[in-house]
């Protein structure tokens, strides 16, 4: 016999103390007409009429919810490898509507901004329309838009690297 908190056997001379113990207990049995007193006692409630299912409690006692996830994700998957391809196809169009819509939308916000910044902040102002003249302006628009786009993608980059990589389990001792 072992002990379960340190897989040391147990003292001999207390098994054999057990041992007697145990064996010195008379031995019991039900006497007659036991289990039909028991049986007197039960009392067997009225079924409830039941009320008809949710959609979410038909699909888990189903156990059909796991093939519904597979299929959604699956859905999932299809629609955004179709966009993925679509995108690869027509990848010249895309880029030629972005840069257009880019310029077009771009163009006179960038134009309202530096009006706001000169009459403003002479200096800052000055600064940005000496940059953009002598750069271009379209460098100076993909470069803010670069930086725009920086910090949501920073934001995402840094969630998934703090994300667990897996849980941690409490040590079991054997």
């Amino acid at each position: 016999m072992t002990d379960n908190r340190s897989n040391h056997p147990l003292d001999p001379m207390e098994d054999q103390v057990l041992d007697r113990y145990l064996a010195s207990l008379g031995r019991f049995s039900p006497g007659p007409g036991f289990g039909d007193r028991v049986m007197a006692r039960v009392r067997v409630r009225a079924p409830v009429p039941a009320r008809a299912p949710g959609i979410a409690q038909r699909l888990v006692r189903s156990r059909r919810w796991p093939v519904l996830a597979y299929s959604l994700s699956g859905a999932a998957a299809a629609s955004s490898t179709a966009l993925t391809a679509w995108v690869a196809a027509n990848f010249q169009a895309m880029t030629a509507w972005a840069s257009a819509s880019l310029v077009a939308v771009a163009v006179p916000a960038w134009q309202a901004v530096l009006a706001w910044i000169t009459t403003t902040s002479a200096a800052v102002g000055s600064a940005l329309v000496t940059g953009a003249l002598t750069v271009g302006l379209s460098p100076m628009i993909w470069s803010l838009a670069i930086l725009t786009l920086a910090v949501p993608v920073s934001l995402i980059g840094f969630l998934l690297a703090v994300r667990p990589t897996h849980r941690m389990r409490p040590h079991v001792a054997r």
